[in-house]
């Protein structure tokens, strides 16, 4: 998908099977390469299968995946249904009758590429559900090898691509963003040549593209400005480390209950300094900005700057 596609270029490359999206690691829904999927599942599946283990045994889900994946098959083939559908489809078939166990039918038959999610419904934002075989042609590749001791291509690949993206960034990083070995992230970076060491002011080799150490400053103005970054957003969670832009004692403000669910934050001078969010008062629409510390007025106004510029949701 080409840089800077936009909203439309993210629907068309769904609608094509060139991007879909699926639980690869950490058990987080992730964006993926179509011609990857399953290699990516090859090497990481069976990572997030056993840390998912105990509450697989718990609700039951590997005496009823067969099942669930010829109900799921049958279903789809009216062609791509949303989530509710191949749920409702479970629920008939009797299979379900415990709180989560329909989120674990889901999650396991994405993670051995019996389904992904694929194009997404006219005039709406659900995406459907679609099954890998007919949606995603074989690419002929090698899926891969579980990732010890060296690294697979694909783990190589997708290293690149992060420590190009992500950096300066450490191995630990990268190691915890995936959910992989560090000595299988280490055996990536032994083979990379376009990546190149450096070393933070605490001595800690980091890793990131050449070109990044020159654009470093040429970005110091814009990093200065603020900027109102999405839950969940690669600034804040890609990065095991966030001691440089979030303080640790506003940690758990970015997290309320250590639940997963991230809020969206406020970046000042390129550091977390509050939380922000939209008002769904009538009488009172707009901007709802909780900072940990004062801030400046013409912060604020930036802020409101920058919310104006968003999309209406």
């Amino acid at each position: 998908m080409r840089r800077g596609a936009g909203a439309a270029g993210v629907r068309e490359a769904f609608a094509e099977g060139r991007i879909v999206r699926t639980w690869p690691m950490r058990g987080t829904l992730h964006l993926v390469p179509a011609e990857e999927l399953r290699a990516w599942l090859a090497v990481l599946g069976p990572r997030t299968v056993s840390a998912t283990a105990a509450r697989r045994r718990e609700l039951g889900v590997d005496e009823r995946l067969d099942a669930a994946r010829e109900t799921a098959l049958a279903a789809l083939r009216h062609g791509p249904q949303p989530r509710e559908r191949l749920h409702a489809a479970w629920e008939e078939a009797g299979l379900l009758g415990a709180p989560g166990r329909a989120y674990h039918l889901m999650l396991a038959l994405h993670l051995d590429a019996t389904l992904c999610m694929g194009p997404l419904a006219a005039g709406a934002r659900d995406q459907l559900v679609v099954p890998v075989a007919d949606w995603v042609p074989e690419t002929g590749e090698a899926p891969g090898r579980a990732p010890a001791p060296g690294a697979p291509p694909v783990v190589v690949r997708w290293v690149r691509r992060y420590l190009r993206s992500h950096g300066p960034a450490s191995v630990a990083d990268a190691a915890r963003w995936a959910a992989l070995p560090r000595a299988t992230v280490r055996a990536a970076v032994a083979v990379l040549d376009d990546v190149v060491a450096v070393h933070d002011a605490r001595g800690q080799e980091l890793w990131c593209a050449p070109e990044v150490l020159g654009a470093a400053v040429r970005a110091d103005r814009r990093a200065a400005g603020v900027h109102l970054l999405p839950p969940f957003d690669e600034y804040v969670l890609g990065y095991g480390d966030r001691s440089h832009v979030l303080a640790g004692r506003h940690a758990a403000r970015i997290v309320p209950g250590a639940n997963g669910v991230f809020k969206p934050t406020v970046v000042a001078g390129g550091r977390v300094v509050g939380t922000w969010g939209r008002s769904r008062r009538a009488s009172s629409p707009g901007l709802v900005l909780e900072p940990f510390e004062e801030l400046s007025a013409t912060r604020r106004r930036t802020a409101e700057r920058a919310f104006a510029r968003l999309p209406v949701l």
